[in-house]
């Protein structure tokens, strides 16, 4: 069924590429999801021809956003069969038909785009917005050698291979140097110029490599009222046993995340780019990040505020001592806060779309004759 979505504004190049982006499947209405809506939103505004399918799990939790040129499906494989659901999807979409240039943004996706090559000469782009295998612990060693093989040959069979951040381009250096597209974010108004101290805030989706539970930790170490927003495998557990202080609210509206927040706090060991870390540097809040955070050193430029706010996951006696330099002083949380804020800036969606619009004219992907 074709697209309902209007044509683009007037106004576009008519060289430039009609992009379709793919990402399917999603779990969650979070990061890469709100990013796809943002991305076509503000492409389609400068009267560029880009659209998006988007595939989502039946239990997708998250805020529901609808955008002209972005069509949201179910996706309900699992296993190795989703990857055959993901390339059908692409095979009988109109979006991609008309397409001169296919973007994936989440691993099953590239897998589909890989055995998809043989049956059409379509330009295809693997952006690599998430770590693409398991780290260590995380699955059966077995497990994550066949991951890392399977998409290791997906990303070699694509055009052209981009990654979000310095810190996630190492990590896919080892299957293909990929080139360097930043993720970037529709920037809020700043709300925030360190006045609150407290709460400590997290937002991201409740799993061991996001680590929820030392947040709890920290919290309850520092006496401090702590709110952790987001789903997953973790959620119940945490529940169960969490301190004085510390609720866990569920996902909000995006725009009212950051209205009180005293700090941010990223606990992840592994963190591709960080959007919440991003966002709430957006609206100044103050940021303490794990140094596996893609996106932390974009943010914490100075070294010396990166060597006491940006540290390693395994030492929790300094994370203690950061967030009591943080909440005690707020001379020190306006000096973090405006940092992060203008780093933010940075990192709007917009810049992140001229980078794809640059990457495609390097690659001479032009809009074909149709």
């Amino acid at each position: 069924m074709p697209s309902s979505a209007p044509s683009p504004a007037a106004g576009g190049s008519r060289s430039a590429p009609r992009v379709l982006l793919v990402a399917a499947p999603l779990m969650a209405r979070s990061g890469v999801y709100r990013s796809t809506h943002d991305l076509v939103a503000e492409a389609r505004g400068r009267g560029l021809d880009w659209r998006a399918v988007v595939g989502l799990r039946p239990t997708a939790r998250g805020t529901v956003a609808t955008t002209p040129g972005v069509r949201e499906v179910t996706v309900r494989a699992h296993g190795r069969a989703v990857v055959d659901e993901v390339a059908g999807l692409v095979t009988s979409a109109p979006e991609a038909d008309a397409a001169d240039v296919v973007v994936t943004l989440v691993t099953q996706s590239d897998v589909a785009l890989a055995r998809l090559r043989r049956h059409g000469s379509t330009p295809w782009v693997a952006w690599v917005r998430g770590l693409p295998w398991p780290a260590p612990g995380e699955q059966a060693r077995l497990r994550r050698v066949a991951l890392r093989l399977v998409e290791g040959r997906a990303l070699r069979g694509a055009d052209d291979v981009w990654a979000t951040t310095p810190v996630l381009a190492d990590e896919v250096a080892r299957a293909r140097r990929p080139h360097l597209v930043p993720a970037g974010i529709r920037l809020s108004a700043r709300s925030s110029w360190g006045e609150a101290a407290t709460p400590l805030v997290w937002a991201a989706r409740f799993d061991v490599d996001k680590r929820p539970a030392a947040f709890v930790e920290l919290a309850a170490r520092a006496g401090v009222p702590g709110r952790l927003h987001g789903q997953g495998p973790l959620e119940d557990r945490l529940r169960a046993s969490l301190p004085d202080g510390v609720t866990m609210p569920g996902w909000v509206d995006p725009a009212r995340l950051w209205d009180d927040a005293g700090l941010f706090v990223g606990t992840a060991s592994r963190e591709a780019f960080g959007r919440s870390a991003v966002e709430a540097a957006a609206a100044g809040v103050p940021v303490l990040l794990g140094d596996s955070y893609g996106a932390a050193p974009l943010l914490v430029t100075d070294p010396d505020l990166r060597r006491r706010f940006v540290l390693p996951v395994g030492e929790p006696d300094r994370w203690l001592s950061a967030v009591r330099d943080l909440t005690a002083d707020r001379a020190l949380r306006r000096t973090v806060s405006d940092h992060v804020a203008a780093n933010a800036s940075l990192l709007s969606v917009g810049a992140s779309v001229d980078a794809v619009v640059d990457r495609l004219s390097r690659l001479g992907i032009t809009a074909a004759a149709r």
